[in-house]
């Protein structure tokens, strides 16, 4: 079945299930950009505007790392039980970070899992085995499922701008959002001075260390739109919003110091660590069930993959070929029954595909 959106995308569904995304004739001849992406022009050679504007390269290095972590713990409280709360989803970037912040750089960590209830259980055998290599604690946190899933519902039929649906699908943001929440109450009572996240180049910021008042930022763009849109989630947003009292001064990431960041490479170190690839997500996630099928609504919905602008960063760097980002995206991951599947269980009754 082949169903094609006013926004130029097709989305194709094989026999066999397999869904696969033809982007249109005019996708960037250096990167991978389509000319659904916003604010996007193209030079008489094909190349994209995003190409001939960015500044390629993060230039962060380890030492920049470690001053950023340095400024950070200098104000704690020397008798404060961890130095960050670490984000940890069990992909591989977060895999990757928990490894970096405990033994490459030393920290005192708490890793801390917010299980929206669409967590692989791929993922879940990882966290045990990273936890247990790194040596960390580690705190799963699960809030109530009708919530989470409400606020997923909830988020694709918000419109949050171009300037959030550029980077993430509508769920991913809002459930980014809540984790950065959550992760902030605990760093509070743990009196953990950092936040700790792990990401790579092309998502959320350029900057290996980000203040708070940037994270609440992150937060109040998600979780603004939700509350006005609903009545029903927004005292539950606003009880989870960071309030008055101490707070992290920010949150670090690791992996910007990693210049020549390459997956298969960093799937063969975690691999040593005993983590392993799921079968249950999609070419872009190594945690996360939901988001094959937050990939497909947002194609739907704009006409763009909405990781095309972290890969077309990557394939800019030199660190991802071209063909292998635009496989990324033209072959998803998914098939129709198991993004269905998830469909139904998060509570959606209209057509997905």
């Amino acid at each position: 079945m082949t169903t094609t959106h006013g926004t130029g995308a097709v989305i194709t569904t094989a026999p066999d299930g397999e869904v696969t995304i033809d982007y249109g004739p005019r996708v960037c001849t250096r990167c991978v950009l389509p000319a659904a992406f916003p604010g996007i022009g193209f030079d008489d050679d094909g190349v994209c505007s995003y190409c001939r504007d960015e500044n390629e390269r993060v230039g962060t290095t380890v030492e920049a790392v470690r001053s950023g972590i340095a400024d950070a713990l200098a104000g704690a409280d020397p008798a404060h039980q961890y130095d960050c709360v670490a984000l940890y989803s069990g992909g591989k970037d977060s895999s990757l970070a928990l490894v970096r912040l405990s033994q490459d750089h030393g920290l005192k960590v708490l890793a801390l899992t917010v299980d929206n209830g669409f967590l692989s259980d791929a993922a879940g055998e990882n966290m045990r085995r990273i936890v247990d290599a790194t040596g960390v604690d580690h705190v799963l946190f699960r809030p109530r499922r009708g919530f989470t899933s409400g606020l997923y519902r909830t988020s694709l039929e918000v419109d949050f701008g171009t300037e959030t649906t550029k980077y993430s699908t509508s769920a991913c943001g809002s459930c980014i959002s809540l984790v950065l929440s959550i992760g902030i109450r605990f760093a509070r009572t743990h009196a953990a001075p950092l936040l700790a996240g792990g990401w790579t180049a092309g998502q959320f910021t350029t900057s290996p260390v980000v203040g708070i008042a940037f994270l609440e930022d992150v937060i109040g763009r998600h979780f603004d739109p939700i509350g006005l849109a609903t009545a029903e989630h927004d005292d539950e947003l606003r009880a989870w919003r960071p309030g008055p009292g101490a707070h992290p001064v920010g949150l670090v990431n690791p992996l910007y110091a990693e210049q020549d960041y390459s997956e298969a490479a960093v799937v063969r170190e975690l691999r040593s660590h005993g983590w392993e690839a799921p079968a249950d997500t999609d070419s872009c996630s190594t945690n996360c069930r939901l988001n094959g099928l937050l990939i497909v609504d947002h194609v739907r919905r704009h006409g763009f993959h909405p990781y095309a602008y972290e890969l077309a960063h990557h394939v800019r760097l030199g660190l991802l070929r071209r063909e292998d980002a635009m496989g990324k995206m033209e072959r998803i991951g998914v098939r129709a029954p198991q993004v269905r599947a998830v469909a139904l269980e998060l509570g959606l009754t209209g057509p997905v595909l």
